[in-house]
């Protein structure tokens, strides 16, 4: 039986992602698959690589057989930390994407299970499970979003300079944030507002950006992105978020992770993506898909940080040269970045004791294990069973990322 083999993902094409050619997820899965055809005008949006059923990898050589299904029958190929778990009948504990963004995604929060299984339970057709969704954002090129909210002194600024702002939001519930600070209190007004009252705002706003009204450094380093954000979604309240949330551009290699019920959006760019394995998004604006406000304003955290302290610095591995180590604060997932140089003779990946699975981002080569060999190219996935050793032979640089499990 093969315990490392090729896996194929599922594409997603919802509206906002890059089209044809210029997607990277699009690139990928053409390079990994003769038969997957680019069409010019489809936005190619997010390459999912996992088991969630709403987008279940399969496994070609097998007919297509999915992967969920196959470990199933072969529970300990996930390693014993994961099939233990009650929860391995849902299979692979994280889910692996790559994402190539082309205009705003909507301001959102994933909630944490409690919520998660409560908004589950009450809106399945929203909520489409019952699990939460801490995911962790790399940059594969310049990359830019909103991610958590800012520092208060910064949101005040804001608020003083672009009086529009208190408009939408009441003009005494603002003067009492500016004294008191209660944040929670002014972004649900803010986001519960009445269109006839933010969209002639939102309008102001854009005419004075474009008049040079506002002359602060900190208003300058978001002019440019929320004209864009506005022409991409004209009028919708979601515009107005990047004066509460931090503007975080990210370049390849720099990453962001986002901890439950902590608000952000991708804005445009590249990024591995990994996660729970969950599909559950609260979203409330820059969207014509469903929004919950309430939900959302109720359920974040409301911590203030820099933007700086929003990044998530990946850890080098002194007795490894080529790995960077992405392992944020949870047990589901963590990520490392493998960089093998084209005059690499050989390299033993290390052996995890929970399944994983290796993509090819940049390069060639050949992985080798006990019973056999795959070919590496770009694109190509890779599902390695826990506790397998796998040598690699790059025939030019590689870029890889693999996802695993810490339990």
């Amino acid at each position: 039986m093969d315990l490392v083999f090729k896996i194929r993902g599922v594409i997603k094409n919802y509206e906002w992602g890059k089209l044809g050619v210029n997607s990277m997820v699009a690139v990928l899965q053409r390079s990994a698959d003769d038969n997957f055809k680019i069409m010019d005008d489809l936005p190619y949006s997010e390459l999912w690589l996992g088991t969630h059923d709403s987008g279940p990898a399969t496994i070609p050589h097998l007919a297509n057989k999915k992967l969920l299904d196959w470990l199933q029958m072969n529970p300990l190929s996930l390693g014993e930390n994961i099939s233990k778990d009650s929860a391995s009948s849902a299979g692979l504990p994280f889910l692996f994407k790559v994402l190539s963004v082309n205009k705003a995604l909507s301001i959102q929060v994933h909630p944490d299970k409690q919520t998660a299984s409560k908004l589950h339970k009450e809106f399945p057709q929203h909520y489409p499970d019952d699990n939460h969704k801490p995911e962790l954002a790399i940059a594969l090129t310049n990359f830019k979003a909103l991610c958590g909210f800012r520092p208060l002194n910064e949101i005040k600024a804001f608020l003083q300079e672009i009086t529009e702002l208190q408009k939408i939001i009441n003009v005494d519930l603002v003067k009492s944030f500016l004294e008191k600070g209660d944040l929670r209190s002014v972004f649900t007004a803010l986001m519960t507002s009445s269109s006839s009252v933010y969209e002639a705002q939102i309008l102001q706003i854009i005419e004075n950006f474009k008049c040079n009204k506002y002359t602060s450094d900190l208003s300058m380093s978001v002019k440019d992105i929320f004209l864009q954000i506005c022409e991409q979604y004209p009028s919708d309240i979601g515009c107005v978020c990047i004066f509460f949330l931090n503007y975080v551009k990210l370049k390849s290699g720099e990453a962001i992770f986002l901890a439950a019920n902590e608000p952000h959006a991708y804005l445009s760019g590249d990024c591995i993506e990994c996660m729970a394995c969950s599909d559950n998004v609260v979203r409330a604006g820059l969207t014509p898909k469903f929004r919950d406000v309430q939900t959302l304003c109720s359920i974040l955290t409301y911590i203030c940080k820099s933007a700086e302290e929003n990044m998530f610095v990946p850890q080098k591995d002194v007795n490894d040269p080529f790995v960077l180590t992405y392992a944020p604060p949870v047990k589901e997932f963590a990520i490392d970045s493998i960089t093998l140089p084209s005059d690499t003779i050989e390299y033993k990946l290390k052996t995890f004791q929970s399944a994983s699975i290796l993509l090819i981002i940049k390069g060639s080569g050949v992985s080798c294990y006990e019973k056999g060999e795959v070919n590496l190219n770009i694109g190509c996935a890779l599902f390695i069973s826990a506790n397998c050793d796998v040598i690699v032979k790059p025939s030019e640089e590689l870029l890889m990322f693999r996802a695993y499990c810490l339990g």
